[in-house]
């Protein structure tokens, strides 16, 4: 074990600098997409509480403004309204669909509102912000394709070289490859200082391999580690108002085309809370250890040494040798055992 590690560090990049290109890279990929002041839509805000969703959309949106993109509309699957996106957005307008790790038919209704918006809209440009690719069954693949390859103006930004080959040969649409968008975000502080040793960010959803949070595998036992989650949370006084008015549009969405201002706000809002939220946890730890792709990016931002698992269909693995694998602060693993030995390796440095 000791050998990878000492093979990974021999041919490490500093983060900082890592993360300066990558940031090049999405600007070059955007620029040469979106007119500089261009109007856009920004759909498929993230109502949820994974703190990755959300540091993706406030990367996007930092993106934008850099570009100098007004933002003329925005939505989530449900306060979706085609009319009042329509007027909103003009002859020229372009859409945008918030990235992630969904495009496929693991979260079916990312899907499905994906696809909806791009036959809604076969008259505008549309953009698929960077994505990974995933699809078990062919009929839901095939379904996608007839979709996507009827959109005249529709481009396709992809995260990783596996689902870069297969936008290639499955779409008629152009495909880039471009970072996730998360690396846009300011370099944060760390909020606090270290609790445990080991944060272990273990997803507890479908993507997960398995290794549930209460796994008492020997794996577990030796240094201080604390296993977790980012999916809670506890609404704020912010969070109810937001989820309050936003209830109302979903009702009348047609209607309400007046509160898009402060829907707009609250996305934003809610989506910084989520961010804090997801900085404190991996603050926690003087290593982290994780399969989730955003406790990744979020402890390069941090400067956290972190040690990398797979998801159930490759994601992280792809990502990983697609763009960070000369990270200095970054290890990968292949079994939480080999994980454990890794990050105690790093204690043992820091």
């Amino acid at each position: 074990m000791q050998d990878i590690a000492d093979a990974q560090v021999a041919e490490s990049l500093d983060p900082q600098v890592l993360i300066r290109s990558l940031i090049h890279s999405i600007d070059q990929v955007i620029a040469g997409l979106i007119p500089e002041g261009a109007p856009c839509a920004l759909v498929d805000f993230p109502s949820h509480s994974n703190v990755g969703d959300s540091a993706i959309w406030l990367g996007e949106k930092k993106v934008l403004r850099r570009r100098g993109v007004t933002v003329v509309y925005v939505c989530d699957g449900r306060t979706y309204a085609r009319k009042h996106l329509t007027k909103r957005l003009g002859r020229e307008g372009i859409i945008l669909i918030h990235g992630g790790g969904n495009l496929g038919d693991l979260w079916p209704a990312r899907e499905q509102f994906r696809e909806k918006i791009i036959q809604d809209f076969t008259d505008h440009k549309i953009i698929q912000l960077p994505q990974s690719i995933h699809f078990a069954k062919s009929e839901n693949l095939k379904q996608a394709k007839v979709v996507f390859n009827a959109h005249p103006d529709l481009t396709i930004l992809v995260r990783d070289t596996h689902s870069f080959e297969m936008a290639k040969n499955e779409f008629s649409a152009k495909s880039i490859l471009c970072p996730d968008l998360a690396f846009a975000l300011d370099r944060p502080s760390r909020p606090s200082l270290p609790e445990s040793e080991m944060v272990w960010l273990s997803r507890t959803d479908k993507e997960s391999m398995g290794f549930a949070l209460g796994d008492t595998s020997p794996h577990l036992k030796g240094a201080p580690l604390n296993k977790t989650d980012w999916l809670g949370e506890r609404p704020t006084l912010t969070h109810k108002l937001y989820t309050f008015v936003k209830e109302r549009i979903e009702r009348r969405p047609t209607y309400l085309g007046w509160c898009s201002g402060f829907l707009s706000q609250g996305y934003d809002w809610i989506a910084n809370q989520r961010l804090e939220r997801g900085y404190r946890a991996l603050s926690r730890g003087r290593v982290v250890i994780t399969d989730r792709l955003h406790g990744h990016i979020l402890s390069l931002l941090l400067g956290i040494p972190h040690v990398l698992l797979d998801n159930n269909y490759g994601k992280l693995r792809r990502f990983y040798e697609t763009w960070t694998s000369q990270s200095s602060l970054t290890f990968w693993a292949t079994s939480p055992e080999q994980a454990r030995t890794l990050a105690e390796k790093l204690l043992r440095q820091s």
